[in-house]
């Protein structure tokens, strides 16, 4: 048996009430159309019945006349106590007492009714909800706030007494579904009964559901009666809600959760209206929240959220809530900031507003100690590598060396001058960074930087996010002052659109963030308007010293970051940047949107001079932005071909590695020492570029290693580096890509790696099972060169 409705519901009217309820509607009205359909096939069955029973009489009359003919027949006995017109017709006449008109009347009388007042219910609702937002809109000082809070008062009790009586019938008419027309099926069963005999055993199995059906009819009408003593005592108890003025109550008190203490946390849910994100026409909606840990969960009154699907999520931990203490449009509001957006709610008086402010406080706090546990405190700033592998597969996981550079770096760009307070607002203590301006920013300026888009500013977090070292550096060349020396050029320290900036409203601040990147207001521009091929010109030698505030300030008065300087073939800024291979030059231009792929006169792209270069990491840098590796220079030449021409084998084994894990499964990668081999090949970043890179190392050690051991191919001289030897065949075999090539002669070995840049990888399947036991030799080179790792450590 279905449970009853909460009558209690009734005046919160939660999206999940309204659910339940429209259930039972849909099977209430359901049961109409089914009464329907069970009356007509049931007249149906008394007029096949009446023409059965006249075919019965008349077979009965034929057996009498046969009975005729045998004295003291048995036939004639049954006849007349089987046959008789006197009992079909009891039967039909049954049929319509007891089950055909007492369906009828249920029908007329219980459900078509039903439906009237569902429709009084829906227009009290409408009218209640109009009062309110008609109340709602009422400024702090308009003098009809008294009478549409009276209004609102008297709507919500028309609407909460007719709703609650509404939802009485319907668990009323529920019951009766389950009892009453119960009973007129039993009946129907007892018409039968009495017409078939035979039946009789059938009919006796029913009788303890019978006594069960009355035990429990007799139960219902216990409900029935607690049921009206639990409405008045609701009506009662609402009846002091229905006013939006009502007095506040004491505020009740909010537990915190303690690193040592997880039992509790603050639950709250109810109506609030919530502003809408327009710029030009601001509207206001009213949506149904609820605290649930530590988010904060939205939906209209039909329980859909903003994809129709699922309710709307905001997470608490990152949010700062505060009241909004002088805002003359409405009153009871309060604001959510997020990282991507403020969220403006009006609650119906200052007992609500109170109440949700503390509650909401009391999550996002919650949801910060709750982390803080024995044994399972983690530093955001040491999080592995592996957690952000991405699809180039190039990460490892950080030493703890390199988290503790990573930490002292994020220090150092704290005490730049300027950088202990927001760029943009002077708020204290910033913890989020705007990249390709290299200044820092509050919480709340961040959301603001994220909704102009990357293209103007991109927002990372001091701790949350990985810092690379040539971000770092970008960061440390710049700061807050050199950016406010340009985008606020034009106002002094006292101005007043700078007083008291710190406590702006979220549309302050986002018309000055915009007036200030976006439109460049501030920024002074020089009298005698020079012409853009100068202000490109400027930036482009700006990067080539890798001034980054100039060319900044470049970029702020219009300069083209992919402009052509056509008395050096051409090149970008991004060209000459790889060409010299400097690193914190290319990761300013990748900031800056520059277009990878653009080409000089020659039709090199920035993918071409990093392999003419051999520099590895830079290569890998650019692949990881898209960069196209089948790009063609004018001698039709792609970058792999630079890199066989000028023997920089790094740069061969990065290109040739990238496009070859394009064929390998995720599974495949431990095989074959991709994964080693990218790690490899590309080189730590190091300021002095001095160091040599992992791959010389490792090279070098396995060089020394092989002078003791056979190997199939012939051992390099040992008065020559590896990374020249000539013998190209040898080099590729004992490198950490597990690839067999075809043995070649002493005076084909300058073309073998040719071969190897020009020519596709082998299938997987040939690579799989071809010459096992020289990839098991390898195998051993391998575990014998990280054995010599150890030794060379210590």
């Amino acid at each position: 048996m279905t449970a009853p409705l909460k009558l209690h519901l009734c005046q919160e009217d939660p999206p999940q009430f309204r659910k339940v309820l429209a259930g039972c509607e849909s099977s209430v009205f359901g049961l109409e159309n089914t009464i329907k359909n069970l009356v007509k096939l049931a007249r149906s069955s008394v007029e096949l019945a009446s023409e059965y029973t006249a075919k019965q009489l008349q077979f009965a009359e034929e057996l009498g006349n046969f009975a005729k003919q045998q004295p003291e027949s048995i036939i004639k006995t049954v006849l007349s106590n089987s046959i008789n017109d006197e009992v079909f017709h009891s039967k039909n006449s049954h049929m319509y007492d007891m089950f055909i008109e007492p369906l009828e009347a249920f029908a007329k009388n219980e459900i078509i009714p039903l439906k009237e007042v569902k429709k009084n219910v829906e227009r009290s609702c409408n009218e209640a909800d109009t009062a309110l937002s008609r109340y709602m809109s009422k400024r702090p000082k308009d003098s009809m706030i008294a009478d549409a809070s009276i209004e609102v008062a008297y709507t919500r009790r028309e609407f909460h007494h007719r709703y609650i009586d509404y939802v009485v019938k319907i668990n009323e008419l529920e019951a009766k579904k389950k009892f009453e027309f119960m009973e007129y099926i039993l009946a129907l069963m007892f018409t039968e009964s009495s017409f078939y005999h035979q039946g009789y055993d059938i009919m006796k199995d029913l009788e303890p559901h019978m006594k069960d059906d009355y035990f429990k009819r007799t139960s219902y009408n216990d409900d029935v009666a607690q049921s009206q003593v639990l409405k008045e005592k609701l009506l009662n108890e609402a009846r002091e809600s229905y006013n939006p003025t009502r007095t506040p109550k004491d505020p009740t008190d909010y537990k915190i959760i303690k690193p040592d203490d997880t039992s509790t946390s603050a639950t709250k849910s109810g109506y609030l209206f919530m502003k809408g994100n327009q710029r030009v026409i601001q509207s206001w909606t009213r949506k149904y929240f609820t605290i649930s840990d530590e988010h904060l969960y939205y939906c209209s009154r039909n329980g859909k959220g903003t994809n129709d699907d699922e309710h709307t999520s905001i997470s608490l931990r990152v949010c700062h809530i505060k009241p909004m203490l002088n805002n003359s449009d409405r009153r009871f509001c309060f604001e959510i900031i997020s990282p991507n957006r403020t969220y403006v709610l009006q609650a119906e008086n200052q007992e609500e507003l109170d109440d949700w402010i503390n509650c909401l406080q009391a999550a996002a706090t919650n949801a910060i100690y709750a982390d803080q546990k024995p044994n399972s405190e983690r530093n955001l700033q040491e999080v592995s590598q592996e957690d952000m592998d991405n699809e180039f597969n190039l990460n490892k996981q950080m030493t703890n060396e390199e988290t503790q550079l990573s930490k002292q770096s994020i220090s150092k760009i704290r005490e730049l001058p300027g950088n202990d307070i927001c760029v943009d607002c002077k708020t204290k203590d910033p913890q989020w960074a705007s990249t390709n301006f290299g200044t820092l920013l509050c919480i709340e300026c961040s959301g603001i930087h994220r909704s102009l888009g990357v293209h103007v500013s991109k927002v990372k977090s001091l701790q949350l996010d990985k810092w690379e070292p040539e971000s770092i550096e970008v960061m440390l060349k710049l700061g807050n002052i050199k950016a406010n020396q340009i985008y606020e050029a034009k106002l002094a320290v006292d101005d007043e659109r700078l007083v008291n900036c710190f406590s702006w409203e979220r549309a302050d601040r986002e018309k000055f963030i915009i007036d200030k990147y976006v439109q460049k207001e501030f920024i002074i521009r020089n009298d005698d308007n020079e012409d853009s091929v100068t202000i490109n010109l400027i930036f482009w030698k700006a990067m080539s010293n890798c001034d980054l505030f100039e060319a900044i300030k470049s970029l702020s008065l219009g300069a083209d970051v992919d402009w052509k300087n056509e008395q050096e073939n051409s090149t970008t800024a991004l060209h000459q940047a790889i060409l010299r291979s400097d690193d914190v030059a290319v990761e300013f231009l990748l900031l800056w949107s520059c277009d990878i792929n653009e080409i000089d006169n020659n039709g090199r792209s920035a993918l071409h001079h990093a392999a003419a270069t051999d520099n590895a990491r830079l290569l890998l840098t650019l692949l990881k932005r898209q960069a196209n590796i089948h790009l063609k220079d004018r001698n039709g030449k792609i970058p792999v071909d630079i890199a066989v021409e000028k023997q920089n084998v790094q740069a061969v084994t990065a290109l040739r590695l990238f496009q070859f894990e394009r064929q390998l499964t995720r599974s495949e990668f431990s095989i074959f020492g991709v994964d080693e081999a990218l790690s490899s090949v590309s080189k730590p970043y190091n300021r002095n570029v001095a160091k040599p890179s992992s791959l010389d190392l490792r090279l070098g050690r396995l060089n020394q290693t092989l002078t003791t051991r056979s190997a199939p191919a012939t051992p390099p001289s040992s008065s020559r580096p590896l990374l020249y030897m000539e013998d190209h065949d040898d080099l590729m075999s004992r490198s950490s890509v597990e690839l067999v090539l075809p043995s070649t002669t002493a005076n084909e070995n300058d073309g073998d790696l040719a071969n190897l840049a020009g020519s596709e990888f082998p299938s997987l399947s040939n690579l799989k099972t071809s010459k096992y036991e020289q990839i098991q030799q390898n195998n051993d080179y391998r575990q014998l060169e990280q054995d010599n790792d150890k030794n060379y450590e210590k």
